[in-house]
Formats: C-alpha cells, structure tokens, sequence
C-alpha cells in the first residue's frame, strides 16, 4: 500500500476529546477544540427577558456588533442550540446574550429562569451580517420590536461609539412599559447624543396617555419624515417583520432594509399544503410528506442532518439541493437552480426535491 495512504489512516498521537474531558473536571471551561464559556453574572431585563453575562475561554474569536453566537446547553441529558445576539460590545473583555423566555422553549427557559454563576455553556463562532454600513456618516432608522432589540441595542452603541455624533433613529415596539429592556440605558444615551433620538411605542398606554399601537406610516411621518434617505435595521417579531417589509417594498426602498428574522411565518397560511416527492441522493431514500420544511421532512424520514437554530439563522442544516424548486419561508424567494445550497430547515418544497443528503 502506497505511504501516502498509510499516513492518511494513521490514530492521531493526541486525542483531543480524552483531554478535554479530563481536564475540564478542574477547568469546566478548557478545550483544545470547543469554545465554553461560564456565566459570571445575571441579570433580569423585563419579567421574561435576562441578560447573561459569560466568559468564554480562548478559543472564542470576537464578534462584530450586531452578529450572534449559536449557544448550546445540556438539559436533562439532551442538546439544545440556538442562536442569540450578543448585546455586549466587542472591547468587552466577557461576552453578553440577552434572552427571552419562550413559552414552549427549553432553552429559553431554561437560560433565563436557570442558569446561575459557575454554569457553563457551549457557544459557536460568532456569524451574522446584521452589522453597521462601513461609511459611520451614513444616517440609519432601526426598528425593533420584542426581544428584537438585543440586535438593535448592539447596532447604537457602536454607532455612537465610532461617532459621538452619529445620525440615529430607534423606533422600538413592545407591549407594555415593562417590556422595553435597556429602557433607562436608551434613553440615557439620547441625552448624552443629540443626534440619536429613541421613541418607545406601546401597545398599551403609558402614564395614562394614548397607546402607539403597532407600526404604521403615521410613526414614520412624526418620527423619521426622511426615513428614505437612511438605512434601516429591522428585528423582531414577524407582524412587525411583514409590516415594515411592506412599507419599504411598496416604497420602493427594499434596497435601503437589512433585517434580522428570530421567528418564522406561521404554517397557517391560506396556500394548499403541496404533498411532495423528496429523494435523499446519499440516504438512498424517497419519501412522499406534505411537511412544510425539508428539515422536518428529512427527520420524519428518519434522517438526521445537522441542525442548530432552526429558523434560517445559523445555517448549520446548509446542504445542497441537486434539483427541484423551493421556496424559502423567512424571504420569500424560490430557488430552482441545480447544485444550490440551500436552508433546509426554511425551505418548503414545491414540487420534487432531490437533495445531497
């Protein structure tokens, strides 16, 4: 047999997973190969919202204001990952994730009503490209809604970091006054910078006075008038998400809005649900599912692909699509192209599918 071949079949010297195992009895958050990090700190921003502040070991790599980590944790022997913002700012020596309690969550739930000093969670590499244009003289619009303002509230504070006078409007939606985490902090910066103005738009009346409501054209007029001339930052929950989408794109501003999706859109729409016909190339496998994603179809197959967040964030369930037409849930857009990587767990078939899996 070639040497060559040898080699590539060699046992490494060292394996890696042993000594993290061993060491890490004495070093909960030591690894040669994994980023852990321990919860130094907590603390509770609204009745279902804590913020959790972690240092992580030297594996971790930094982050751009804006991105996420996908955060993994161990709970009654089982793996749950999901994907958070981080809400500290990059010089930080510790890292912070701002997470909402979800009433069917494990995770969330367990992270914000749980976890406690000393824990230890895994993270992943930071990803995202809900970050600042380069040029900081650019006006922008943000809009946040919910727990959507963990992006959001990252995107102002290095706006105003790398500008002291940056041009910046914050229209951020909840449903009551308290639920606007970060409150005292956002309007404490408006104080201290004359060019970054916040309004916070409820549901339900604060001080007595008349409630916000949601989103609408009206907001727009009184507080950004010159909304078209900025780019606009949109996070949160998927009402909101539909809405400003709809404004810009019948304004013909698509171009100018960067959003951030956390949710999905609901499965109960009014389309007729197409049974398809999804063959998985390397499982040998086809099967006939009606079920909205070929996430969900591959697992109801018995297949198991990798996964992370869930909902079109982390792009762990990434694979190739050799044929056939889907159309993603969180854009909008359909792919028909041959050899396209694709989001399997926002993907719904449309017809037959072959995938690389």
């Amino acid at each position: 047999m070639d040497r060559h071949v040898l080699a590539s079949h060699r046992t490494p010297l060292v394996d890696t997973d042993w000594i993290d195992f061993a060491v890490r009895h004495v070093a909960p958050t030591f690894s040669l190969t994994r980023t852990f990090a321990s919860v130094v700190a907590t603390r509770r921003e609204t009745p279902d919202m804590t913020t959790l502040l972690l240092r992580p070991n030297r594996r971790f790599r930094g982050f751009v204001a804006g991105q996420y980590v996908p955060v993994r944790v161990v709970i009654g022997g089982v793996v749950h990952e999901r994907c958070y913002s981080l809400t500290s700012e990059p010089h930080e020596p510790t890292l912070a994730i701002t997470v909402k309690s979800q009433p069917s969550g494990t995770a969330s739930r367990w992270l914000v009503d749980s976890a406690a000093i000393g824990d230890v969670i895994e993270i992943g590499p930071a990803a995202g490209e809900f970050v600042l244009p380069a040029d900081a003289s650019t006006p922008l619009l943000l809009i946040a809604g919910g727990s959507g303002i963990t992006a959001v509230r990252s995107l102002v504070r290095a706006a105003l970091r790398r500008r002291d006078d940056a041009d910046v409007v914050l229209l951020y939606y909840a449903r009551r006054l308290v639920d606007f985490a970060f409150a005292n902090e956002l309007a404490d910066l408006a104080a201290r910078h004359a060019g970054f103005r916040v309004a916070f738009l409820a549901q339900t009346p604060i001080d007595g006075g008349t409630p916000a409501g949601r989103f609408s054209a009206a907001h727009l007029a009184t507080w950004a008038p010159d909304h078209a001339e900025r780019d606009t930052f949109l996070c949160g929950p998927e009402g909101l998400t539909r809405a400003v989408t709809g404004h810009w794109t019948e304004a013909g501003l698509s171009h100018r809005l960067r959003r951030e999706a956390f949710v999905l859109a609901p499965d109960d729409d009014q389309r007729e649900r197409v049974t398809a016909s999804i063959s998985f190339r390397r499982s040998a496998r086809t099967v006939e599912s009606a079920a909205p994603t070929l996430l969900a179809i591959a697992e109801g197959a018995g297949i198991r692909p990798p996964t992370g967040c869930r909902m079109g964030i982390c792009r762990t369930c990434t694979c190739t699509k050799v044929s056939g037409t889907v159309r993603d849930r969180v854009t909008g857009a359909l792919d028909s192209a041959a050899g396209s990587r694709i989001r399997i767990c926002v993907s719904e078939p449309l017809g037959p599918v072959t995938l690389d899996l």
